[in-house]
């Protein structure tokens, strides 16, 4: 990860605000809180006495030193270049300084929810806020599934992340260790469901690629193969792998679930948080250790340099005004992009008339 804050324009881009983001592994907000810049909006992230995970503006209002680089004392977030402390509602609440008196200041809240084992962050209306519609990735802290995950800052905007996982078939080209023909030979569907996008492979009796193969024990075996990607607006996908003997019930499939989220950070780099879990060699933390080495090594260094090389090439124009060449494969991405954009839309004049959207 990076340790600099990112260089903020001051004039943000345009965002989905009303819609939960992913913040981090919740694990990972400890004892020291955390700066961080989602939607180009510098936000600090903290834990109070009793534990519980707050975000705040990550802006001092005195000489707008970063306030998630404090620490915390007495459940308030101390600033780290004057001392002023903040609470989690916002309020500057002790003034270290002579005097004492503590300033009629405040800095913004966000709604911060934890939950599946992740951060989820809300930066729009906090009155819209409603965390019965944050998706379901219970098996992230069901301890039926082994998990192995990652987190790490890419450069490159991140409906082109989006676009990546909804289309599986650039496997067959970037991962050769980890895919074969089945997500270009195979039978693949797109649909949409209301705000929901999804992406379906199937290839009954194939055979996978060598290095899952070779993790499931299954090699020079062809296996039934069915892929599910469904992505929730703005940009946290799932996928659901599964994997079995050529004419296995669907139910009875091996499952290897996955979790990519997506979280602006700027309109050049995106927060990439991914988890993906398994129902079988529980416990086995040598297996654990090899498969979560492959896919760190697909994400992060197959993945995010193509996805950069190729942000930097469209050198801040628009993905449309591009006027991109559609394939078949496309049919998840584009679905997505343009239902993304009508939300955006209505947002944007809900917001202009005052009302609802």
């Amino acid at each position: 990860m990076r340790d600099a804050m990112p260089r903020l324009t001051g004039t943000p881009g345009v965002y989905l605000r009303n819609a939960w983001y992913v913040a981090g592994w919740a694990d990972g907000l400890a004892e020291k809180p955390q700066a961080k810049v989602f939607l180009e909006e510098p936000v600090a992230l903290f834990r109070d006495a009793a534990g519980v995970a707050h975000a705040i503006g990550g802006r001092c209002p005195h000489r707008f030193a970063p306030l998630g680089a404090g620490e915390v004392i007495d459940g308030a977030l101390q600033c780290p270049y004057h001392g002023l402390r903040f609470g989690s509602d916002g309020r500057c609440v002790f003034n270290p300084h002579p005097g004492g008196q503590v300033p009629q200041a405040s800095v913004r809240v966000y709604p911060l929810v934890e939950r599946h084992a992740l951060l989820w962050i809300w930066m729009g209306d906090p009155a819209r806020a409603d965390a019965a519609t944050i998706p379901d990735f219970a098996w992230l802290a069901d301890p039926r599934w082994e998990v192995v995950r990652g987190a790490t800052c890419a450069e490159g905007h991140y409906e082109l992340y989006s676009d990546n996982i909804l289309d599986l078939s650039h496997a067959n080209f970037v991962h050769p260790a980890l895919v074969a023909s089945a997500f270009t030979e195979g039978a693949r569907k797109f649909w949409q469901d209301g705000e929901t996008v999804h992406a379906h492979y199937a290839q009954p009796d194939d055979y996978l690629s060598v290095g899952i193969s070779a993790i499931l024990g299954v090699t020079g075996r062809k296996q039934a193969f069915d892929g599910h990607v469904i992505w929730h607006a703005p940009a946290t996908l799932s996928f659901d792998f599964r994997t079995g003997e050529p004419g296995t019930p669907y139910d009875q499939l091996s499952n290897m679930p996955s979790l990519h989220a997506f979280t602006p950070e700027t309109a050049d780099t995106t927060h990439y948080l991914w988890a993906t879990g398994r129902d079988f060699a529980v416990g086995d933390a040598e297996f654990s250790q090899t498969m979560r080495g492959a896919l760190e090594y697909a994400f992060e260094h197959e993945d995010m340099p193509l996805i950069r090389d190729a942000h930097r090439l469209m050198a801040g124009q628009d993905f449309w005004e591009l006027r991109p060449l559609v394939l078949d494969g496309d049919g998840g991405g584009i679905r997505a992009r343009r239902q993304l954009r009508k939300m955006i839309s209505a947002e944007m004049i809900s917001a202009e008339q005052g009302t609802p959207a």
